[in-house]
Order: structure tokens, then C-alpha cells, then sequence
């Protein structure tokens, strides 16, 4: 979808100087204008068509790059992981005209294989790494029992043991020891989780060794933690697979996946916890997976609809809109509206520049595509808090993210953004939709908050970009 600006949208700052004014009231005197700080998305962003070719060229994605990739995809898809069981009664049968009841046997009997495939190729890979360990302190142990025998003797001794009971000779032993030797090393690195949740393109990485030396080890490292928080958060059962070697525990990170906020290397601090240097002891955040309506504002009635709008047309593609999946038609945000909603590839991270808290992508946002939608308490009248405004001149509406919303609130502001704020229509209701201006996985995501949000703001920019426009501006510049 083409990435369309709407200049009357105004949106709140929401992570990028200061949180502690979506968790305080504003401390103006009561005799002075307390403004709304709003972002507004200025013809900066002009329509435009879709790019037919990209203007600057994309690198070819390193080997590094794609398992690193694969591993994100495996994390924040719908498997589901846990210890291989019966597939189906074995005297099951599926023949005759297929009706759609009988499709849909089929289709959940392609889905349970599959899950059970991902388990069982998880387990062959924990048992392989953990088989080189073994391996290891075998031959540690027989040259405590022959002290005699040189290394390498004892490693072939060794070898010989294993090569009876698997019933494998020794060269093809020593490729496949080579192959799992990599597994260890991508475990040690980063962690069970990197091991479990890596594609099958793993294989033959391992087994060509063909990224080892592009700093693989190091990336590891740093997103061992990451990988931790996806996995316990959004998997909760995927560490019963490590019982099969005796390493099997309760997940180190429970909750909501956002709820987390990733360090460095380090490990993840609760989300709450990070503002007390901002002077709030600890941040009420409820996650939320739809906006929800101040009933002592707007009673019943939603004022994100649109009345002069067909509920089943989309008045973007003219296409039919529709919450089931295969009714729908409408494509404009494949991902977002009409389909089989999957976790957000997205973090909320710690930044070390002084922005506190903000959103990295864990994969890559193609340019028009959704990245989430802005979602909050729909409310009216809010002051000197930050809020979205949304509806018509006549209408108007704020979506307020003070104590509930997803991990748009986190979202930075910069005067180079890669991604904007869009409106979009669905089944009838005005929806704020953060469009991807083109956002490569690992990249921070951000947005431009707009002149008239800077302008009523005592702060300076922390964005760092060479074209900042509001480093060392201070509130007054502008008429707010």
C-alpha cells in the first residue's frame, strides 16, 4: 500500500524526552493556557506513488543476517512448541467429495504436523548440541583412565565408542560432529533460545561454516536476552523441550513480551522500573490489544465512526472489508485488519542517548506496510497531556496512552524518520495506523512528532540526526 499522509492527524510524544508527563499533571499555573501537545503530520510527507524500483540499493542479507532472521521468524510465529506426541488416531481416514469440514481436518492435521515437526527437529538439535559436550568430557574422562594415550588417541577411542552405538563409521561421525559442533557453539552464544527457534537453514550453515567469521558470536551475545524475553513471553512451554537433557525450567520471563525492556546484553528490566530516574517510583501500564472507549465521555457511542462510510467497503481499494478472514478482501494492511493477527515483531529497548525507553523492529518493515496500530483509551477533553486527535474539525476524539495502549507510547520522535502516522478506515471506523517508511530489522523505529508539538515544548531534540530542526530550539519560537 502507498503511504499516504494526513495532515490533520496530531499524535502525542510518547517516549522520546520526557514519560513522566503522561504520568503527571501538567504543572502550568492556573492562570496560564495549558495547551494540548500535539504532532502534527505536515505536508513534509507528500503523496506519493509506490516505488516501481528502490532508489538506493539494497544489500544482499549475509548468512549471519538470514539465520539471525530465521530465528526471529520461528519466535513470533504460531507454533506450537512442547514435547512430539501422537499425530492423529492411526485408523483415521479422510476420503469421499471433501466437504469443509473435512478440508478443515486436514488443514489442522497439516498443522500439527508441522508443529510436531519444529518440536522434534528443537529436540534433535538440543540433543546434538548437548551431544558434543558429552563428547568432550568423555575424552577428558579416558585420559584420566589412560594417562598414556596422547589427545588425539583418546579423541579417537572416543569416537570409536560412539561410532558402535550410533552405527555410523568414523568419517561420517566427523561430519556430523562438525555440524553439531556448531550447533554448541550458536547455544553457548546465544542461548538455548538461539538454538531452538533457528530455521532450517541451520543445517547448512553449521555444516559449510559459512558465517561463522561474519561476527555471528557477537550478535549472538547481544541478542541472547532478546531472544530470551520473545521466547518466554511468547512461548511459555518451549523450555520443557530442554528437559531432555536435564535442563529443563520455568520461563525467566513471564507477561506481556512489551512488558520488558531490553539492555544491551544485559538482562531485561520489568518495564515499570525504568522511569524512576524520571521520579515515578513505578509506571501503571496496562498492554491492550484494542482501543477502549471513555464511557463517562462518549457513553455507548464510538466517535471513530464514520456514518458517510459503507462499514463494508474499504474506501481506499474498494475492495470488502471484513473481521473474517475469508470474507475479507481488503488488502491495504494485510497484516493489521482481516487476517490471523501475529505477534508484532517489535522490542521495546533502552536507548543511550537519553530518550529512556524506545521500539526496535526484530524484522524487516517493507516500505507501506503496518507496523501497528496506535490504540488507547478514546477519550475528550484531556490537557496538558500528551494525546492523539482524531475525527473531523466538528468531531474531534484524543486517544490518550497515560495508563493504557500497545508499544506505539514508546515509539521516538526524529527529525529523519523511517516510518509516519497514517489514517485508515476499517469497517466504518477511523483507525491511526504506524506506517513503515522502509525499516530494516534491528533499526529503531521512529516517528516525526511535528513543528507544533516542538514548538509548545521546553525540550531539546535528542534525535542526533544531521537535519535536526529542533536541537537547541526552545518553547516560545513558535505560536503554539
Amino acid at each position: 500500500m502507498s503511504i499516504d499522509t494526513e495532515p490533520e492527524i496530531c499524535v502525542s510524544l510518547t517516549a522520546g524526552t520526557d514519560t513522566t508527563r503522561d504520568n503527571e499533571e501538567s504543572t502550568r499555573p492556573s492562570g496560564e493556557t495549558r495547551s494540548i501537545r500535539q504532532v502534527h503530520s505536515d505536508s513534509r510527507f507528500p503523496l506519493r506513488k509506490p516505488r516501481q524500483e528502490p532508489v538506493v540499493p539494497v544489500m544482499t542479507p549475509t548468512s549471519t543476517d538470514k539465520l539471525l532472521s530465521g530465528i526471529w521468524r520461528q519466535i513470533h510465529s504460531e507454533v506450537k512448541w512442547g514435547q512430539p506426541n501422537l499425530l492423529v488416531d492411526p485408523d483415521t481416514y479422510i476420503g469421499g467429495g471433501m466437504s469443509k469440514e473435512a478440508f478443515r481436518l486436514v488443514n489442522t492435521i497439516c498443522l500439527t504436523c508441522h508443529g510436531q515437526s519444529q518440536s522434534s527437529r528443537a529436540l534433535e538439535m538440543i540433543v546434538q548440541a548437548y551431544w558434543v559436550d558429552c563428547f568432550e568430557a568423555r575424552i577428558v574422562a579416558f585420559q584420566i583412565e589412560q594417562p598414556l594415550l596422547s589427545v588425539t588417541e583418546a579423541r579417537m577411542t572416543v569416537l570409536r565408542e560412539a561410532c558402535a552405538v550410533l552405527r555410523l563409521t568414523e568419517k561420517e561421525l566427523r561430519n556430523r560432529l562438525g555440524i553439531w559442533r556448531g550447533y554448541k557453539e550458536i547455544k553457548e552464544a546465544g542461548g538455548w533460545a538461539s538454538l531452538v527457534f533457528a530455521g532450517s537453514g541451520i543445517y547448512r550453515f553449521c555444516k559449510y561454516r559459512i558465517g561463522f567469521n561474519e561476527g555471528l558470536t557477537t550478535q549472538l551475545r547481544h541478542l541472547r536476552q532478546s531472544f530470551e524475553v520473545a521466547a518466554d513471553t511468547l512461548h511459555p512451554q518451549w523450555r520443557q523441550l530442554l528437559g531432555i537433557v536435564g535442563q529443563a525450567s520455568p520461563p525467566r520471563y513471564t507477561g506481556h513480551p512489551h512488558q520488558w525492556v531490553i539492555v544491551d546484553s544485559h538482562p531485561a528490566q520489568p518495564l515499570k522500573s525504568t522511569y524512576r530516574h524520571l521520579g515515578v517510583e513505578e509506571l501503571d501500564y496496562q498492554f491492550i490489544d484494542k482501543s477502549v472507549i471513555d464511557q463517562d465521555v462518549f457513553g455507548s457511542r464510538d466517535p471513530r465512526l464514520m456514518p458517510q462510510i459503507n462499514p463494508d467497503i474499504c474506501s481506499t481499494c474498494a475492495e470488502r472489508q471484513s473481521d473474517n478472514i475469508t470474507l475479507n478482501r481488503c488488502s491495504c494492511f494485510p497484516d493489521l485488519f482481516g487476517c490471523l493477527r501475529l505477534p508484532t515483531a517489535v522490542q521495546v529497548v533502552g536507548t543511550q542517548n537519553g530518550k529512556n525507553n524506545g521500539v526496535v523492529a526484530r524484522r524487516d518493515f517493507e516500505r507501506g506496510a503496518a507496523i501497528g496500530e496506535f490504540i488507547g483509551l478514546i477519550t475528550n477533553g484531556v490537557e496538558g497531556r500528551d494525546v492523539m486527535i482524531g475525527g473531523s474539525e466538528s468531531h474531534r476524539y484524543q486517544i490518550f496512552q497515560g495508563q493504557m495502549g500497545n508499544f506505539t507510547r514508546f515509539i521516538n520522535h526524529s527529525c529523519n524518520p523511517n516510518s509516519q502516522f497514517q489514517r485508515f478506515c476499517w469497517r466504518g471506523s477511523e483507525r491511526i495506523v504506524v506506517v513503515s517508511r522502509g525499516v530494516l530489522s534491528g533499526s529503531e523505529i521512529t516517528v516525526d512528532y511535528s513543528d507544533h508539538y516542538w514548538s509548545c515544548l521546553d525540550k531539546v531534540c535528542l534525535c542526533g540526526e544531521l537535519c535536526c530542526r529542533f536541537l537547541g530550539k526552545r518553547a516560545g519560537s513558535f505560536e503554539c
